[in-house]
């Protein structure tokens, strides 16, 4: 505040009165500030639990992806035992 202000304030109102309104001025400016943090509190609270779930979900798929890769040897196993089968009876039938 500019000091000509101040002083024909406090001449007005009292010391008192213009003490009243700096704190509740203050107060507000409090209150304020718990509601940010209030806000933020939620908002982080809310992104863990969305990390938390994120976090489950990739375990999930990794471990699914494992059991894929197994599948796909055990499949790319077959393909060669077959195929060695049929080399096999194509020499002994020439």
């Amino acid at each position: 505040m500019d000091e000509p202000l101040l002083i024909a304030l406090i001449s007005a109102l009292g010391i008192k009165e213009i003490w009243n309104i700096i704190k509740k001025k203050m107060d507000q400016n409090e209150k304020k500030s718990e509601r940010d943090d209030n806000i933020s509190l939620a908002v982080i609270e809310e992104l863990k639990d969305k990390i938390g779930g994120l976090e489950e979900k990739i375990n999930k798929l990794i471990e699914e992806n494992t059991d894929l890769k197994i599948k796909v040897a055990r499949m790319e196993e077959r393909l060669i035992r077959n195929a060695k089968n049929k080399v096999k009876r194509k020499r002994t039938e020439d």
